[in-house]
């Protein structure tokens, strides 16, 4: 899957706002330092007429393709992640630290048998109640039930974590009596720790949510086997718990084939699990039931993305948003990020906007709008619009005003764009972008010096990111200008 789409990923885990309240019922059918542009470079400045960024770059060891990994995973692109990792475990094929990073990784990327294998490795010279736990997971994760059940068998049976996964499995051989005792027993374990010890609060939060699920089918006593078992299917979904889930869901389905909330989770759990075909027929199943059901086409819509089905999956979430799907701002904003992809960057901007105008925008949905504005559009004036709403909403953050500033600069007004930049300076002098459009600015006046200046400090703060990137290639780009000119002093 590529870099877009591992970004796009992240998302899917947001239609859990879905979740949260489609199936509440029981289920039916700065800094005060101030400086001014000049003072921020010159305590720093290097000739780098003779070197570029790249040639000056040191040769790789194990621990930055680590940082590297780390970067990638942190940012959602886990099979970057994963190839940074190797790197690093062929200069030390046995460290512990590079074969766990990679076990995690390859599990949260839904590559379990990886994962096992590189667990498994660790074990060989580390032992951890933890990676026997991960590795057990794995089975759970591949719906190899009775593996999982026997690993777990072999585990220390007091261990909170181990007492939690031996509840999920009585849960889906239908003993939900043992499966209360247990996780009630659980419950008293997690409560009752010492003052040197540190509360696990995420599994404690997962014990409750499925004990609060029992107590609610108990109040509904009348209630169908199917509702009853699709209640503790969505209170596995909201733990993330997905393959779980997934058998629990077929015993519904198999008792009541017409269920579309049942459908609809079941397709969302395969979609979590990245199960994409078995996600669609599921979701189509959901569809077929009811047709103008908007979370159901949201949900279609993001497993087509998922799959670089753009056409399919921009289809599916206009469908979703024309039907009524909330909140507005999530199907927009899936809509800008997959016409930004398909470089239909008029209809991206429109999506970015109305979500502008709807609600008190995050600075990330300005940054993307002004940049199309500006780098697609050639509308420097829409950016200064979009900048001034970033300023009036976010008064107090200084990308806002770097944002205004990098449009009244594409606009040509330089003077109001400085004054911008040196007022984001203000707020965060170690601001890349600010310096970045700085860079910009002295280099649209012929400034080269001061601009390669500019961009060198936004390179060097924005430390390997898009801004550091792009300063790097601006910052060459006027070297290479420097060197073949006959008036480069």
């Amino acid at each position: 899957m590529n870099k877009i789409l591992k970004i796009l990923w992240f998302v899917i885990i947001a239609g859990a706002i879905f979740l949260g309240y489609i199936y509440m019922k029981p289920p039916s059918s700065t800094t005060d330092t101030k400086i001014t542009p000049e003072d921020a470079v010159t305590s720093e400045k290097t000739d780098l007429q003779k070197e570029s960024f790249e040639e000056a770059a040191e040769e790789k060891n194990p621990s930055d393709y680590i940082a590297e990994g780390d970067n990638y995973h942190n940012q959602g692109y886990l099979d970057e992640a994963i190839k940074a990792y190797h790197l690093a475990l062929v200069e030390n094929p046995d460290s512990i630290q590079t074969l766990y990073k990679l076990g995690i990784t390859y599990f949260a990327n839904n590559q379990n048998l990886e994962a096992r294998q590189y667990f498994n490795k660790l074990k060989e010279n580390y032992e951890s109640s933890q990676i026997d736990i991960l590795i057990g997971r794995t089975y759970i994760n591949k719906q190899e039930m009775p593996q999982a059940i026997s690993h777990f068998n072999q585990l220390d049976p007091n261990n909170p974590e181990v007492k939690y996964y031996k509840a999920i499995f009585q849960i889906l051989q239908k003993n939900n009596e043992g499966a209360q005792k247990e996780l009630t027993s659980l419950l008293e374990i997690l409560n009752s720790t010492g003052p040197n010890e540190v509360p696990n609060e995420e599994l404690e939060k997962k014990v409750k949510t499925i004990l609060d699920t029992y107590n609610a089918i108990s109040l509904n006593k009348d209630s169908k086997e199917q509702h009853k078992e699709a209640l503790l299917s969505k209170a596995l979904i909201e733990i993330d718990e997905f393959q779980a889930a997934i058998p629990l869901l077929f015993d519904v389905i198999k008792l009541q084939n017409n269920y579309r909330d049942a459908w609809v989770m079941l397709g969302y759990s395969y979609l979590n699990t990245g199960q994409y075909e078995d996600a669609i027929n599921a979701l189509f199943q959901a569809k077929v039931l009811d047709p103008g059901k908007a979370e159901t086409l949201f949900f279609i819509g993001i497993t087509y993305a998922v799959q670089e089905m753009y056409d399919e999956a921009i289809t599916y979430l206009e469908d979703a948003r024309d039907s009524g799907f909330e909140p507005i701002s999530l199907v927009e904003q899936k809509l800008a990020d997959l016409n930004l992809i398909k470089q239909n960057y008029d209809q991206a901007l429109v999506s970015y906007e109305n979500i502008i105008n709807a609600e008190e925008a995050d600075l990330n949905l300005y940054t993307k709008a002004i940049w199309i504005s500006i780098e697609k559009l050639d509308k420097p004036h829409k950016a200064i619009q979009l900048g001034e709403k970033a300023v009036a909403q976010h008064p107090e953050e200084a990308i806002s005003y770097s944002l205004r500033g990098w449009g009244f600069i594409s606009n040509g007004d330089y003077e109001k764009g400085k004054n911008d930049l040196v007022t984001a300076l203000e707020f965060d002098p170690k601001l890349e972008h600010a310096y970045l459009s700085l860079g910009l600015l002295y280099e649209k006046q012929e400034l080269s010096t001061l601009a390669k200046e500019y961009y060198k400090k936004a390179y060097m703060l924005g430390n390997g990111n898009s801004i550091a990137n792009l300063a790097a290639i601006r910052f060459n780009n006027i070297l290479k200008a420097d060197i073949t000119s006959p008036y480069s002093p």
